[in-house]
């Protein structure tokens, strides 16, 4: 029987568990951006590119969120860096 999660995998991404799994242990269980480790039992999100469906890597909530708030535009993220940059104070 599969869970909610494998089947989500496997309807939206095209994978199965033990492809989510290889990912999971290529990245050692952690976030591809920040590096934390999955936490409160809570699984990596699979992150995709939403125009190619292409799987690029699992992201913990807080960074999947934020790439998609971002509508995953770089031009957008690179403005944010310049803005927090510019008010360092380090």
């Amino acid at each position: 029987m599969l869970t909610v999660y494998q089947r989500k995998w496997k309807n939206r991404y095209g994978i199965t568990p033990e492809q989510y799994l290889d990912l999971f242990n290529r990245q050692k269980g952690t976030c591809a951006i920040c590096g934390k480790s999955a936490f409160n039992n809570k699984l990596l999100a699979v992150d995709h590119d939403h125009s190619t469906g292409v799987i690029r890597g699992l992201l913990c909530d807080n960074c999947n969120k934020g790439l998609g708030f971002f509508d995953e535009k770089t031009l957008l993220l690179k403005k944010a860096m310049m803005y927090l940059n510019k008010y360092r104070e380090d």
